[in-house]
Parts: structure tokens; sequence; C-alpha cells
């Protein structure tokens, strides 16, 4: 039933259940399949309404129609992610719209659990809502118990205080003016093992939490100064096997204090080995009392107190002062431990920027695999020479959006590697103005698509710069499409380059399009800053990455704009170019070279995309063998000899880089590494087991082809053997 209805459970029993359509026959529909869950439905009229309803409660799961008026599914969507308290409900959209390809994917990739196309089967839908109901209410019975669980440690903890306040009050006072009195990390631990002895124990231990959290003994103090001496081999003991267990672990694990008689069945749970096990036993201590060093709800050690004396007691109250002691404690080493706590936070989050790396590589990789046969088979089928003129566009528009996905992918690697630093440039003399015709040919096709008038103002003389090839003309392409993006159809684009005085290298590209509001102006370099014009789609990554490789470059960027509908206006400014590329050896061009016709062991465990590139580079006249294994890869290397290996990294029994090592004498000469992992980590890795180029799929099948030409004529050049180990480069 509806929201409003009366009937069912309470209210504060149900769960509530969003339902999104524009069509109200449609949430009917929806109503009464899901009324026998008997839970609390709610509508939702469109995706503005949507969002209304998610600012006023939780929701179990959202039923999204995806064909909505104004604000899609898609749309709406995205906005639920961007809040936090929804950013992890589930989603599962609904269409009538029967194409994986656009809806599907980007359904999932929005977060969606689920897709489901109409016409909607009853029962399939009841179970799957069934299922994130249940989910829902077992999630908020969990925190529920969490809570009470906190709130009855806390009352606990106050009892405790109340009963022991009068006993404690003035040890504590003296205890807060020692542990005030200096800042030194390791004096204040002695200061505070010194402090205990003989007010609270015989002895007493300290141990910190370090790196891959061990525990070392840093402090001792025993009120007999001829068994100190046993207290410091006991903890350089510690210090040299910080992973054993001891007296400290399991309170430090656990987070909780303890205490107790100490006999042969305590010795042997407390300390793993017979030689400190003997140690404590010379000590003649006979209970023990061990608390944790809490603060900021973190344990990061522990105190252990032991009584030799049998008039000393180790109970409830004597845990209870050690409790109190070590939370002041905590507060003061605290401050004293600025510094290493500051260095585990930053090791924490390497930790946690490296699964985020991991992550963002699996996910890279994924997501480009299907796109290489996608983008190999369009591009073959385009040079048909009999394509009808609307099957060529269908192709073409095909073909742009496979190799938008992988910009788009790309953007996010990049914005990994410019954020630590880990881009690097392969820097040689170039032809700006090449590069800039490069990019625009890219463009061409969008400029055409909405009939913008580009205008060339190139008057810059010099135009050889010392730069990255692949990185300057990422910059061109950036800003061009960024462009192309804003402006509007008949829009107008000026690109225009020259010299100052100094001989710097200028490049400006000035639209007609929707421009940039003084607010956002500042921001429009920031990662997803896209102001008012973020409707336009895309991830906001262009501009920021933009900015990163032109400083990379030693350059500057710029951008300005008179407000929004008065375009914008984007200024790059090159240092000093070196020399024209014109009087570089290296930059004047060779005559073509013949093509070599090679023999390529082809390694792809992906079926699609090994039928693909094998049918196009026979096409392009070499001798391809086919493998999906590593186990297969090796067979057909026993038996035959190869010029040329392109290996996929991720294989069903191994690896690429496991491949490349296990071919040993019969490696082919030339190896290129094929793959979805476009991480710099990644590069490294097969470079260092021989192969000479890291291609990142979808693979641009003229580049692998260019790659193995100019493989070939290396060799050829250096008049290798066949079968030649080459190092990587």
């Amino acid at each position: 039933m509806a929201a409003d209805s009366n009937t069912g459970p309470a209210d504060e029993e149900k769960v509530s259940i969003l339902l999104v359509d524009d069509r109200p026959d449609k949430l009917l529909a929806h109503e009464a399949i899901l009324s026998d869950l008997g839970e609390n439905l709610v509508r939702a009229n469109s995706g503005a309404e949507a969002l209304r309803r998610l600012l006023q409660q939780d929701f179990a799961v959202i039923l999204l129609d995806v064909n909505m008026p104004l604000m899609d599914g898609f749309e709406t969507a995205a906005l639920i992610r961007q809040r936090p308290r929804s950013e992890t409900t589930p989603i599962i959209f609904i269409s009538a719209v029967n194409d994986t390809e656009n809806h599907v994917s980007r359904g999932y990739s929005l977060g969606a659990v689920d897709y489901i196309l109409t016409p909607v089967v009853p029962e399939i839908l009841r179970a799957k809502i069934a299922v994130f109901v249940d989910l829902y209410r077992k999630t908020e019975q969990v925190k529920r118990q969490a809570e009470e669980r906190a709130q009855f440690i806390r009352e606990q903890a106050a009892r405790a205080d109340a009963e022991a306040a009068q006993q404690r009050l003035a040890f504590l006072a003296d205890a807060s003016n020692v542990l005030a009195g200096s800042l030194d990390y390791a004096e204040t631990f002695q200061n505070l093992a010194r402090l205990t002895v003989p007010q609270l124990a015989d002895f007493c231990i300290i141990d910190v939490a370090e790196e891959g959290e061990t525990l070392r003994r840093v402090a001792v103090a025993h009120r007999d100064s001829e068994q100190q001496a046993k207290l410091a081999v006991l903890r350089d003991h510690y210090q040299t096997a910080p992973a054993a267990r001891h007296d400290g672990t399991r309170v430090f694990q656990t987070g909780r204090a303890e205490f107790g008689e100490i006999d042969e069945a305590t010795l042997s749970a407390l300390f793993e080995d017979e030689e400190t096990r003997e140690c404590v036993r010379s000590l003649g201590a006979r209970c023990y009392v061990a608390v944790p060093l809490l603060t900021r709800g973190r344990v990061f050690g522990s105190i252990t107190l032991m009584n030799v004396d049998p008039a000393r007691r180790c109970g409830f109250s004597e845990m209870a002062l050690a409790e109190e002691l070590a939370q002041r404690a905590a507060l003061a080493l605290d401050n004293a431990g600025l510094y290493q706590a500051a260095q585990k936070a930053r090791m924490e989050a390497e930790r946690a920027n490296l699964a985020k790396d991991r992550f963002l590589a699996m996910l890279s990789h994924e997501l480009r695999t299907p796109l290489t046969p996608i983008l190999s088979s369009a591009m073959v089928l385009e040079d048909e020479e009999d394509l009808r003129p609307e099957v060529r566009s269908s192709l073409q528009m095909i073909r742009r959006n496979v190799e938008l996905e992988a910009r788009l992918i790309d953007d996010l690697l990049d914005l990994t590697r410019i954020s630590k630093g880990l881009v690097q440039l392969s820097r040689e003399v170039v032809d700006v103005h090449q590069l800039l015709n490069n990019a625009l040919d890219i463009c061409r096709s969008d400029l055409d698509a909405k009939h913008i008038a580009l205008t060339l103002r190139l008057n810059a003389e010099t135009v050889g710069l010392n730069a990255d090839p692949a990185r300057l003309q990422q910059i061109f392409w950036n800003l061009v499409k960024n462009a192309i993006k804003f402006t509007p159809d008949g829009g107008k684009i000026t690109v225009s380059s020259w010299n100052d005085d100094a001989g710097n290298l200028w490049f400006e590209v000035e639209d007609t399009g929707l421009g940039i509001d003084a607010e956002a102006l500042p921001k429009i370099f920031n990662a997803f800053e896209q102001g008012e014009r973020a409707h336009l789609g895309g991830l906001g990554l262009g501009l920021a990455i933009t900015k990163a490789l032109v400083e990379t470059h030693q350059g500057t960027i710029t951008a300005e704009s008179e407000g929004t509908h008065e375009g914008a206006r984007f200024r790059v400014m090159l240092p000093t170019p070196v020399r024209d590329p014109g009087d570089s050896a290296e930059a004047k061009t060779a005559p073509a070279a013949e093509r070599h016709s090679l023999r390529i062991l082809l390694v792809e465990d992906h079926e699609d995309t090994n039928r693909s590139l094998t049918a196009l580079l026979r096409r392009r006249g070499y001798e391809v063998s086919p493998a999906n294994s590593v186990r297969s890869a090796l067979h057909l290397a026993t038996n035959a000899h190869f010029d040329v290996l392109v290996s996929d990294i991720g294989l069903p029994d191994g690896s690429g880089i496991e491949l490349m090592q296990a071919l040993d004498s019969n490696r082919p000469s030339f190896g290129i590494a094929l793959t979805g992992f476009g991480m710099e980590e990644d590069v490294l890795k097969t470079r260092n087991v021989g192969f000479n180029h890291h291609l990142v799929k979808p693979v641009d099948l003229n580049k692998l082809d260019a790659l193995i030409q100019r493989g070939a004529e290396a060799r050829s050049a250096a008049n290798e053997p066949p079968l030649a180990r080459i190092a990587a480069g």
C-alpha cells in the first residue's frame, strides 16, 4: 500500500521503500505488486520530488524509473549518490528501453544494484525488493545494538569512576603534574613507569604500538633496584622480538583492562616463550593488572602493573585506578607523541591510497577489456567501401563513444598519477603546430557536427619545444574539446599562437560559448569542478589534468571570461623552446621503411578481443598465432619461434609477466604488454621483465601496428640475432 495507508504493521516497524515514476499508472502498478510486503511505500512523481523525500527520511531501497522528463533516472541517481546519507542506498532502475549498451552500463556505473526491463514480473520484483528490505532491517538492528552497547559501556565506566573518585583524587593530581613535566617522548614514558612504582605496584611495564600494529617495550620500573636489571633484560628481549606474545599483547588487541593472579596457567597465556616465563618467575610476581592506553577512541599501547608483596591486591579498585591513570597518561603521551602519530597517519593514508590505486587499476582493466574488440571491429567496418552512409555514420558514432569512454578512464588514472607526482615526461624536440593540428584533426568531426566555425591564427614562428608529444597533444586536445563542449551550435572558436619577446610560446583557445561565472572562475581548474556547466556531462577532470600537465612542462595556464554566456578564453604559456624542430636530426622525417612481415604470438584470454586482433593483424600481413593462456602460449613457443610477443597481463592460469619470464631462451625479441591496467607501477613491472611497450586497452590498432614495425626496424638496424633479449626501454 502507499505511504498514507492505515493498514499493515505500525509505521515505526515498517521499512520505507521509495517508488519514483512520472506516470501515476506505473506507480499504482508497483504499489499493487509490492503491497504484499506490508512495508511503507512512498511515492515520488519526479526526480526532484524523490530528492525531497530523501531529505525527509531514509529508504531501504529505491525503485527508480529511467525515462522521466526534466530529470531522468540517471541524473536523479547521480544526485542521490552525491549525498553522504544516501550514497549507499540500493537503487533498482526500471526501464522499457532495451539498450544494454548504453542504459544498463550507465545504470551500473551510477551504483545501481539492478536494472529491470518492463514488463515487470511481479514475483521477481517482490523478491528483489524483499532482499533489500530484510538487509536494511538487519542493518538497523545492528546499529541499535551497537548504540546500546556503547551506552552500556559508558554507564559502566561512569559508575566505576564514581565509586573510586575519593581514593584516587590525590594520586591523579600528582600524576597529572608528573606527566605534564616533559614533552620528550622517551622521558614521558619513563616518568610514567616511575610514577606507578611503588604507589600502584611493585613493578611496571609499558608497551607502545608501532608500525605493523606490533608492540615495543619502551619503559620498565621496579621498586627494587637489584631487580631492575632483570626487567631491563625483559624489555630488551621484546625490542628484538616485537611480534612475540607477552603480557601487553592481549590488552592491546582487545582494548579491555584485565587483572588476575599469576600462576603457571596465566604465565602460559601471557607469555609465548619459556625464557620470558622464567624471568617473570624470578621476579616473584604474584598478581597483575593490565590496562590499555586509550586516546581519541584508539588503543596505542598498554600498561602492565605486577605485585610481589602478598599484601598488595590486584582487583577491581586497583584496575579502575590504573585505567584512570592510563587515560590521563594517554592524553599527555598523545601530546608528546604528536609527531609519531602524524607519521603513522601518513603511512595509513599511503596504504589507503594504494588500495584506491589498486581499485582504480582493476576498475580500468575491467572497463577497458571489452572496448578493444568493439573499437577494432568498428574501425574495420568503417574501411568497407560499400557501406551505406547511415551505417558508416553509426559506426563512426560507436567508435567516437568508445574512444570517449577510454578517455574518461584515462582521465581518472591521470588524476591519480598527477596527485601522486608520478607523471613522467618522455621529452623530445617537437613541432607544436603539428601537434596542435593533430589535436584539431581528432576534433574535426565534433566541430562539423555542431557547425562551429574554427579560426586559426598561428603566428608563432619558433614552434620547436623540448616536450612530451603525447602529453602536449593531450593539453591541446583537452582545451579544444572543452571549447567545443561548451560552445552552442553555430558558435565560433579561435585558436591562436605567438611568441613573446623572451621567445616563449603562447597558445590560446577562445570560444563564444556558455562562459564562466565569477564565482566558478577561480575554481575552474579544480578536479570535478564545472560550475553551472556540469549539466553538459563529463567528469570535470579535463582542465585539472591539463593544468597539471602544463605545469609539469614548467608552463602556466589561465582562464578568463566576462561571465555567463560571454564565452571563455584559455591561455597557455610554454617556456622558451630549445630550437626549431626543423633543425633537429631526430625530428626530420625519414623515408618510410618497408613493412616487415613478422611472426606474432598473441596471448589474450578475452575471446572477442583475441579473435578481432588476430583477424586485424593478419589483414595487415602478419603471421599471427593466437593463445588464450600461459600454458597454450608456452606450447606454441616450444614448437615455433616468434618475432613479437603481444600479451595480456591478466591471464586465467598466470600473468603475461610470468609468461615472459618462462619463455627464457625462446623469448621473442620484441614484447608488447596489452592490458587494461594503466598505472605507473603496472608499466614499470612489464618493462622490468622485458616488455618493450605497454599498451592500455582499448587498443589502437594503428598504434599497435606502428610499435611492431618500429621494433622490427630497431632490431634490423642493430642486426640483432633472432633470439636476442631486448632490455626494457
